[in-house]
């Protein structure tokens, strides 16, 4: 038996059960007894440790990734989540909380929920390349805090589950305008996952950025890809076949720029010379690539300081504000130059 158990038998929620524990005068005294007869009758003995938890904070946040088998794994092989996880753990440290991480599956949410319920922890951070909805439901339904770094990773966003917002439309049109503001008139994207809003709102932000220009928007120059090197190299040779290459290519994320430049080297083409690439995330590998490239930057470290913040807020019931939208902002090495004459 757990403290969910006796709740589930009394028919009151589990901070109920938890302020009869804490001899809190909140409870009214029928319920208090109906509450005791159950743990006497089931012989239900509280943990010392948890009832010294339900009093006091336990100032950690635990940070779960969560992976889906089909997917990289965050853990060995991301160059864009590394960052967020420094970042987070940093901002709590600095906070006076501990993190304490923990990797499941997405279909098992099991490991999150016990850390919950064992009071290890006072608030989650979720990352990950999936839809995580179910869990962040779960965590909500039993009445816990959790936080969510990456917006697309949620089908239904609410007040209830602070997130950084990042303006992926702005972004992909400052990028396009770049190209545009470099004299190029042929240009193309290379968008992420369809199922992915991030990828649509950057498909979005291009065409505005096109059509604003009074460029004819060609749908040849539209390439739907995934979040993905391969969808790079796809991409070019695609366009190659097709005798249509863009003059500058926008790239959904730096993996698909690096399969692009890829691509392209080994079709005897120079970036810049002859195609203009742009990334989006700005992560490490992008200052060393040859030429270095150019790439829309996503705030991320100030992004997880932020929700850090806003959890650590709920937590000790501070007054807060809401997190303002965040922006990305280009970042100008060398895959980009005006067109040719």
């Amino acid at each position: 038996m757990d403290i969910f158990d006796i709740a589930r038998l009394a028919g009151v929620s589990r901070k109920t059960v938890q302020r009869v524990l804490n001899d809190s005068d909140q409870v009214r005294a029928e319920t208090r007894e109906r509450i005791l007869k159950i743990m006497e009758e089931n012989q239900y003995q509280p943990n010392v440790s948890a009832r010294r938890l339900v009093k006091k904070k336990t100032h950690t946040i635990g940070l779960f990734i969560i992976q889906d088998p089909g997917k990289d794994r965050i853990y060995s092989d991301d160059l864009f989540y590394s960052v967020v996880i420094g970042a987070v753990i940093n901002a709590c440290s600095i906070r006076g909380y501990k993190v304490l991480v923990t990797m499941t599956e997405l279909d098992d949410p099991t490991p999150v929920l016990k850390l919950y319920r064992e009071k290890s922890i006072d608030a989650g951070i979720i990352i990950s390349w999936s839809n995580v909805q179910g869990i962040v439901d779960e965590i909500l339904s039993a009445g816990f805090l959790v936080g969510v770094f990456d917006q697309n990773n949620v089908t239904h966003r609410t007040s209830r589950v602070p997130m950084p917002q990042l303006q992926n439309e702005q972004g992909a049109l400052e990028a396009t305008n770049h190209f545009i503001g470099l004299g190029h008139e042929a240009i193309g994207i290379i968008t992420g996952d369809e199922d992915n809003p991030a990828a649509l709102e950057r498909l979005h932000g291009f065409q505005k950025a096109v059509e604003a220009a009074g460029i004819p928007l060609k749908s040849e120059y539209i390439y739907k890809g995934r979040f993905m090197e391969q969808s790079g190299s796809d991409a070019v040779r695609h366009w190659m076949e097709k005798d249509a290459l863009p003059s500058a290519i926008l790239c959904s994320n730096d993996h698909i720029a690096f399969g692009a430049l890829k691509a392209l080297r080994e079709a005897g083409l120079e970036v810049p010379g002859d195609v203009s690439l742009i990334g989006f995330d700005n992560i490490l590998l992008t200052e060393y690539t040859s030429p270095a490239l150019t790439t829309m930057s996503v705030p991320r470290v100030e992004m997880a300081v932020a929700l850090v913040e806003q959890l650590i807020y709920r937590i000790e019931g501070t007054p807060y504000e809401k997190m303002s939208p965040f922006q990305a902002t280009l970042v100008t090495r060398d895959s980009c130059r005006e067109r040719k004459a």
